[in-house]
Parts: C-alpha cells; structure tokens; sequence
C-alpha cells in the first residue's frame, strides 16, 4: 500500500483561492491516476490531500520469492518516483510550492464496501495504520519504505 501526502495543504487551502486549490488537486491526482492505471496498481482512495494505492500479491507462502511481487513492489517504486517528479513539476510551474511525503508499506488487508447510505469502498487493518505512519514519518518530499 503506498499513501502520499500533501505537506502543509491546510495552511496553503488558507491562502490559495478554493476553486484555484481544487483545480490543483485535480490536476496532480488526475496525473497520479494515469500512472496507477498504466502502472496497473489499484487506486484505493483520496482523503482530502492524502491519495492512496495498493498493489495485489500473491497470497502463496513464498509471496516473496514469486515474480509478481517484484514487480508489484517496482510498480509502487515507480510510482512513488512519478508522484514526487508530478510533485515538483506542479512547483516549477509557478503554481504554489508543493510537498509532500509518501509511506509505502506491504501486508495483509481486508476490503469490501462498508456501510448502507453512501457506500464507500474501503480497506482496513494493521498495514493500513503502518503505510500512514511511514508517510507522516517521512522526510519531505521522500519514500518511507517498510523494512518488510
């Protein structure tokens, strides 16, 4: 699972024009969700500033040694890189200086789709809670990897 974070995005909303801070958001996560699709990552959810993916292992008992956890693990890898180049080009052309801070981490999970009014997709459990501390934890505009 990889969850980004947009640093300091309260403060910035505070001084930014709202319609002017959603067409940013719109752009940057637009950008994010081609890379997730080409990348064929999951987009799971966007938070206000917090946009987050997941990647499907395998559920074998060597899920570690098996191809396509490489390659899913690269894919968060090239998408981390994407997001902080996204990052810093949206900077470089004069819009408002943006960070950010991007935790990435592997485990078991469950999802499905919670409540009866307004549905919402969601997923849940420990690894959820790990990729959110690596993110707050992470230095600006850096990957928080898990040693796992």
């Amino acid at each position: 699972v990889l969850q980004l974070d947009i640093c300091n995005f309260t403060a910035l909303s505070q001084k930014v024009d709202a319609l002017e801070v959603a067409s940013m958001i719109h752009k940057l996560f637009s950008e994010f969700d081609k890379a997730v699709i080409k990348l064929s990552l999951f987009k799971i959810d966007t938070i206000g500033d917090a946009y987050i993916v997941a990647g499907w292992l395998p559920c074998e008992s060597d899920w570690f040694a098996q191809p396509m956890t490489r390659k899913a693990c690269q894919s968060m890898l090239s998408l981390s890189h994407m997001m902080l180049d996204a990052v810093s080009a949206h900077s470089l052309q004069g819009g408002p200086t943006l960070q950010c801070r991007i935790g990435i981490s592997v485990g078991i999970v469950a999802s499905g789709v919670l409540g009866r009014r307004q549905s919402r997709f969601h997923v849940v459990g420990q690894t959820m809670q790990e990729v959110d501390n690596l993110e707050q934890t992470a230095g600006v505009n850096t990957v928080h990897v898990s040693d796992k």
